[in-house]
């Protein structure tokens, strides 16, 4: 008995303490911020929301990812293409897991369609022939003709996240020639668009160590370029999935300080970088905190499209932004329709020669998270500052997989904020 209970004794200690937070939260007490100082103890407090929310209503299916195989009408699939993107995609989906449940989400997995235990790929062939009718500005082309033809199988592009594989690319030898569209379109909670590029080359195997050392010329954008045959993968299968991370809403984000030791963002120049690791050549890609939390709810992650099609409405209760030991303290509470399951900050800092803050200027913003109280209160704290100008983007993510987003301006000089502007922005959108 004497050996009982030293073991017992934590376990009693930890259920007390658990009770008497809720008890002190249920009586409307203030919350405990240091209990989810850590991104672990962030991951387990917002995964814990997820799972009671979801629970309160019968379960569905949520949505799957449709991978769309797009061909000119007068030329055939690349070669082996089921096999290679059956494969490519599997390795995407264990990806998005594996880090998914380093964050602490558990398991979150890519709803992928399978026919007969495969990828399911919705084959679909072009109008025109391969005469430069098609090429990297041809997504709205393409996108309007697989629309047409997935509609004839009952398939509402319009309300699909769809992953767009173009058999835009001619081989002769080991000279590549690339013209296909390459970029993700606007996505939500219910409909994404992503176009990437397909190739003979194209090959998981070929992230590995090439012990053959082939060495292709590929072409693209520019004149033709040497490409081993490990970096040709790693740009074009990262590339696929940095371009479904913008079909699944995900934007660009940077690594901040302490996340850079994990490797390159994926939504970042993660594209890159992608599965260098099975090369011993880097670190790799990996998934950001933030953006792991918004694809948990995103409904082809979630297992669920409960309330998917619900525009949430948010208020702002309060909010104020102060600047205390090199540190900007984001704190505030919100009202939201459709419950919020976390707040995201995206520090965007204005580059030289920028006049908005945009697509494809927004590789250096870095995120940082906070968790909701019980009375939606939430408190972001944003390092790495550095002179110049600045957005941030405060995104509130909801159970349901939409966002919010409200922005804040201000400017560092010497290492000393200004933020006057951002006191403006936030008078104009915080409930009177």
């Amino acid at each position: 008995m004497k050996k009982i209970i030293p073991i017992l004794f934590p376990f009693i200690l930890l259920t007390i303490t658990q009770f008497a937070r809720e008890v002190r939260n249920s009586n409307g007490e203030s919350f405990d911020w240091s209990q989810v100082n850590s991104q672990s103890d962030q991951a387990h407090y917002i995964a814990g929301k997820i799972k009671k929310w979801q629970s309160q209503s019968p379960e569905d299916h949520g949505k799957k990812l449709r991978v769309v195989y797009f061909y000119p009408k007068d030329r055939e699939p690349l070669r082996n293409h089921l096999q290679r993107w059956d494969k490519i995609m599997k390795d995407i989906q264990e990806f998005f897991s594996v880090e998914m449940a380093k964050l602490g989400y558990g398991k979150s997995e890519l709803s992928l369609e399978k026919e007969n235990g495969k990828l399911k790929l919705h084959e679909v062939k072009g109008t025109a022939n391969d005469d430069g009718t098609y090429s990297y500005k041809s997504g709205s082309r393409i996108y309007n003709e697989v629309s047409k033809a997935l509609a004839k199988k009952g398939i509402n592009a319009e309300s699909e996240t769809l992953l767009i594989v173009c058999g835009l690319s001619r081989t002769d030898g080991k000279k590549v020639k690339i013209y296909s569209p390459y970029y993700g379109m606007g996505a939500n909670q219910n409909k994404g668009i992503c176009f990437v590029a397909d190739s003979d080359w194209l090959n998981i195997d070929g992230l590995k160590v090439d012990g053959t050392k082939t060495k292709i010329q590929v072409k693209e954008h520019r004149g033709y370029e040497p490409f081993t045959l490990a970096k040709f993968n790693t740009t074009y299968i990262g590339g696929t999935i940095h371009e479904l991370g913008h079909g699944l809403s995900l934007p660009h984000n940077l690594a901040t300080k302490s996340e850079s030791s994990n490797g390159t963002a994926l939504m970042g120049a993660g594209n890159y970088t992608y599965r260098q690791e099975w090369r011993n050549e880097g670190k790799g890609s990996f998934l950001t905190n933030a953006h792991a939390i918004r694809l948990l709810v995103h409904p082809v992650f979630s297992g669920t499209s409960k309330e998917s099609n619900e525009t949430p409405i948010l208020s702002i209760d309060d909010l104020s932004l102060k600047y205390i030991d090199g540190v900007l303290h984001l704190r505030g509470q919100i009202r939201p329709s459709i419950p919020a399951i976390a707040m995201i900050a995206y520090n965007d800092g204005e580059n030289k020669g920028q006049k908005k803050y945009q697509v494809n200027n927004d590789y250096d913003a870095t995120t940082w998270t906070s968790v909701l109280s019980p009375k939606n209160e939430f408190w972001i704290k944003i390092s790495d500052l550095k002179d110049g100008n600045h957005q941030i983007r405060l995104v509130s993510v909801h159970a349901n997989g939409s966002t919010t987003t409200h922005r804040i301006h201000y400017s560092i000089k010497d290492g000393k904020p200004d933020l006057s502007q951002a006191n403006k922005d936030i008078r104009s959108f915080v409930s009177s």
